[in-house]
């Protein structure tokens, strides 16, 4: 009995339960996490037949050796111990949520007895205060300042008791508690004060230092009246410069996921008070089909698994699979009820549709050049009748020095721009001076692993690019028809720049400045940087090992001049002496010790 036989009659055995599941491949490494209302019924569904499969699912399936099941006691606590196990094992084929890490923000230590506040651009911790992110850097250190002035919070990287205070205690930036000068509930007040600031309670704190800037005239402390005042109007800049008025005292988290295909991404505007205090950025990178729906369940589960500031509405532009169970949990940690829903009225759609538009905007910054690849694409797959708009395109080059070192390298275009992690290259198994049985000896080997179901080398092409005339692309389209591969392939000619189809004598001339032409002389010039580059790499390795280390009077210097020449140590026995002699930095009599060395 097979092992998937095996696992097959294992899965019998699983309950009909709520609880989590674990794939596994051969190494016993954790590949995939997921969670089910009843255990059974799901897992069921990933051992029906291939062909049923979605091709990223057939061929994590095929890595699947063994799995494992945990059963809890509800489908929510099968939510929680799911995000638990992911964020463990980060398992290759589960969805990767990553923040965006372009901005800084400001962090505060919630963890320690002192909370230490400065600026960050690490991961969160799950147990800090995060504040922005900030696109002005300069605005935000500027922020800072002033937010030390009204909070003194410390930023010492550690607290211990100290026999002296630091410069920020005599500068009044700082409450010194290393000194005992405040008491830990003091300091949390202070902590507390300062929360409520960031989360848009300007009010109270205007009315405090308008108050204190008065008495302060009031005894003719002029200076610091005059310090007061620029207290109040750097509260006043702030608020203009990274808060954002709405009309209406809202409460509540606006979440919107724009798809994209290759990621999607996700933006969470938190709104208090009726004002915008934070806005976080993520992108979600797929490993395998997920329906939307999940992926949003899974952003929010992972969101506010790890917050405490949950609102008491959450409003969503795509709708999470499982709402209820969602609502229920955050209801639990958050001590109240917690709506979670689409939009209702029209202030509440109109809140959407800004977040939308700025998840749009966000998109398009990211991958705005698509569209325009996008008609690139469907150009070219007109000009050359192809029937599906190529998204992915791989371009295929040989590199060799006189048949030593001979290398391939297949670099792929998706969408019109390089997928460098999808990028691969051969070392060929003979060394020979033939480009096309090298070329032919590289496809072999690719199609055999994505046909074995190798993710790197999924999804297969929808066009293949190689350099060359007519008899080159026909060549290759016979070494495809071979395998069985029904995949279109064209070959750019460098001297003309024509392109050629098999079995099609004339070429196809495109205008030099035609932008389909461009991208396949940009793939043309890639493959061929690519394979060179391994080709140098190998060259430059043999460089360091080699047979004329051992010869008394060869140095690097030597040694490199002649490989460099030569191409192999075997070339060099082959040459005649007085070949070896004329090279830069030898002599007859070096070039005698190394034939003698060599035996020839």
């Amino acid at each position: 009995m097979d092992s998937r036989e095996t696992l097959k009659q294992r899965l019998k055995e699983v309950p009909l339960k709520p609880g989590v599941y674990i794939y596994k491949d051969e190494s016993g490494r954790v590949i995939y996490v997921g969670k089910a209302k009843r255990l059974r019924d799901r897992m069921r569904s990933y051992f029906q037949s291939p062909d049923n499969l979605h091709p990223k699912v057939r061929a994590m399936m095929k890595k699947v050796a063994a799995f494992d099941f945990i059963v809890t006691g509800s489908e929510a606590e099968a939510l929680i111990l799911e995000n638990n196990l992911i964020k463990e094992y980060q398992p290759r084929y589960n969805i990767n949520l990553r923040d965006d890490k372009t901005y800084p923000y400001l962090k505060l230590t919630l963890g320690e007895d002192f909370p230490r506040l400065y600026i960050t651009r690490e991961e969160k911790d799950g147990v800090s205060r995060y504040f922005g992110p900030y696109p002005d850097v300069g605005s935000l250190r500027e922020t800072l300042k002033v937010i030390r002035s009204l909070f003194p919070l410390r930023s010492c990287r550690s607290w211990r008791q100290r026999k002296r205070a630091c410069l920020n205690r005599d500068i009044e930036r700082c409450l010194a508690p290393c000194q005992g000068e405040i008491g830990r509930e003091e300091y949390r007040k202070v902590v507390e004060d300062f929360i409520r600031f960031m989360e848009g309670d300007y009010a109270g704190i205007l009315r405090q230092k308008e108050e204190e800037m008065r008495e302060a005239a009031g005894r003719l402390e002029f200076e610091k009246a005059a310090r007061l005042r620029d207290q109040i109007a750097s509260i006043k800049k702030i608020q203009d410069r990274q808060k954002v008025s709405l009309e209406g005292d809202y409460n509540l988290d606006l979440v919107v996921m724009w798809p994209g295909g290759r990621e999607n991404l996700v933006l969470v505007f938190r709104l208090r008070r009726g004002k915008l205090v934070g806005k976080d950025t993520f992108w979600l990178k797929r490993a395998i089909s997920e329906d939307v729906g999940e992926e949003m369940e899974f952003f929010l589960s992972s969101y506010y698994g790890e917050r405490y500031d949950i609102p008491p509405l959450i409003l969503f532009n795509i709708k999470p699979r499982d709402v209820e169970l969602l609502a229920g949990i955050w209801e639990e940690k958050a001590g109240r009820k917690v709506a979670l829903r689409e939009a209702e009225s029209p202030e509440e759609k109109s809140l959407l549709e800004m977040a939308l538009n700025n998840a749009e905007l966000l998109f398009k910054e990211r991958y705005g050049g698509e569209e325009e690849k996008k008609k690139v694409l469907l150009h070219l797959s007109r000009i050359l009748h192809l029937e599906v708009v190529p998204q992915r395109i791989e371009a295929y080059d040989i590199s060799h020095l006189g048949g030593t070192e001979t290398v391939g390298s297949m670099v792929v275009f998706t969408g019109g721009e390089p997928d460098k992690k999808a990028y691969r290259r051969f070392k060929i198994e003979e060394d020979k001076n033939d480009d096309f049985a090298s070329l032919a000896e590289v496809l072999k080997r690719r199609f055999a692993a994505s046909r074995a179901g190798n993710p790197s080398f999924l999804p297969e092409p929808d066009l293949i690019l190689i350099d060359g005339g007519l008899g080159q692309v026909n060549r290759v389209k016979e070494v495809l028809e071979e395998m069985g591969i029904d995949i279109p392939v064209i070959s750019l000619a460098k001297k003309n720049e024509e392109i050629y189809r098999p079995g099609i004598s004339s070429p196809l001339v495109l205008p030099r400045r035609d932008e389909g032409l461009r991208l396949l002389q940009h793939m043309r010039d890639e493959a061929h940087r690519f394979a060179l580059g391994y080709n140098r790499q190998r060259r430059i390795k043999k460089l360091k090992v080699s047979a004329l280390d051992e010869i008394p009077g060869i140095g690097e210097k030597r040694k490199k001049a002649l490989l460099q020449h030569f191409g192999s140590v075997e070339r060099i026995k082959k040459a005649p002496l007085e070949e070896l002699a004329g090279l830069p930095g030898m002599n007859r009599k070096v070039a005698q010790k190394v034939k003698e060395y060599l035996g020839e």
